[in-house]
């Protein structure tokens, strides 16, 4: 049974223990001591990292009531001296206790209890019990959370038996046997928990949430949204001076500017469109029609290929290239050749794919031998 140090001190950095036993796992050294301050994989909360005789600790895991340190080459000796990745640690423990706040804060604003948990290496998320959770119940979730932060509450963290913890505000009661592991803040949160916390909410730090998908909640505490603000300033300004906009008239110039393109693509349209035209009257009046165009996008040749298949008894097959290659095969209505096949083997050529009727074919794809393909076609056809 291994002596979990992280609960009796979080803040526990450096420590050392006797080595109890010598592993592998994973094809990598492990070995498991007498106690330990890594925490293990646990709750939501991923593990510590650090060293240990000067060998990295890659992983921590629970086997039984042992903890077993995985690390990137052997160790020598019967004590082994640890050492904690702290930034690591005090990351985690502010993800952890934030998502604890926010979740709490969720069930007064929204009355969305959290089902699941992730912290992950960028971000967190948390999934609600609803999807019904609106944008104003986020903003007044966030903002109850961040106040608790503010007012720096006293965390206590303490084992109690299951009749002690049925006299207690439980967020969400445990469904376990045996003494639970209580984690409160005062007036607001209690909830059963095995990760790491500090010791007042104040050391977790801003509560800033990213976003709301469905009932997927994401968010960042602490460090991370210090540094998520941070980034997201340089952005705002840097998008600012190219457009030489401030900040609070950057929404009014992002708006006009979609608004200019989108008339610029309408415009671009048309003019394409009767580009296309002449390009068609341009062209040879034979059954069959190729060519391939450089520089031309999907719409260019289908414009180009409805111009042609207008007139009865004609056959086109066009290529464009581009970023990346584009094929467009049609036939006039009077026409009796089914494209479906010689369009697929056409695509193979450019590694892409497509689809269409018996009598319009279009696709696309990365491969550069669009002229090879366009040929090739064109044969076929004539062979047929």
């Amino acid at each position: 049974m291994t002596r979990r140090l992280y609960y009796e001190d979080q803040y526990l950095r450096e420590f050392a223990s006797r080595v109890v036993r010598r592993l592998e796992s994973g094809g990598r050294p492990a070995v498991v001591l007498e106690a330990t301050a890594f925490y293990p994989t646990s709750g939501g909360q991923p593990h510590d990292t650090g060293t240990l005789n000067g060998a990295r600790v890659v992983d921590v895991v629970e086997q039984g009531e042992e903890i077993v340190h995985i690390l990137d080459k052997p160790i020598d000796g019967d004590e082994a001296r640890g050492a904690i990745d702290w930034s690591r640690r005090m990351d985690h423990l502010q993800q952890h206790h934030g998502q604890h706040l926010l979740s709490e804060a969720f069930v007064r604003v929204a009355q969305a209890e959290t089902t699941s948990f992730h912290l992950g290496e960028e971000t967190c998320t948390i999934d609600l019990s609803t999807e019904r959770v609106t944008p104003d119940d986020v903003a007044a979730a966030e903002a109850l959370a961040n106040d608790i932060v503010l007012e720096n509450r006293e965390i206590a963290i303490f084992q109690a038996t299951r009749d002690e913890v049925s006299k207690l505000p439980m967020r969400k009661p445990p469904q376990v046997e045996g003494p639970i592991r209580v984690v409160r803040v005062a007036d607001f949160d209690c909830s059963a928990c095995c990760g790491t916390h500090p010791r007042r909410t104040g050391e977790v730090g801003p509560i800033l949430v990213l976003g709301l998908e469905r009932a997927r909640v994401s968010f960042v505490c602490g460090r991370r949204a210090i540094a998520r603000a941070r980034r997201n300033l340089e952005i705002l300004k840097g998008v600012g001076e190219r457009l030489s906009s401030s900040r609070d008239d950057l929404e009014a110039a992002v708006a006009r500017i979609l608004a200019e393109r989108a008339a610029g693509h309408k415009s671009l349209q048309t003019i394409e469109k009767e580009l296309a035209g002449y390009v068609a009257a341009s062209m040879p009046a034979d059954k069959v029609v190729s060519r391939v165009f450089e520089n031309r996008g999907l719409k260019f040749l289908q414009a180009v290929a409805n111009e042609i298949v207008a007139k009865p008894g004609r056959i086109a097959v066009l290529g464009a290239t581009g970023e990346t290659s584009s094929l467009v095969l049609a036939r006039s209505k009077d026409v009796a050749v089914d494209l479906k096949p010689i369009a697929a083997e056409a695509f193979k050529s450019i590694e892409g794919r497509g689809g269409g009727s018996p009598s319009f074919q279009q696709g696309g794809g990365p491969g550069k031998n669009v002229g090879e393909a366009v040929e090739n076609a064109r044969r076929k056809i004539l062979d047929s």
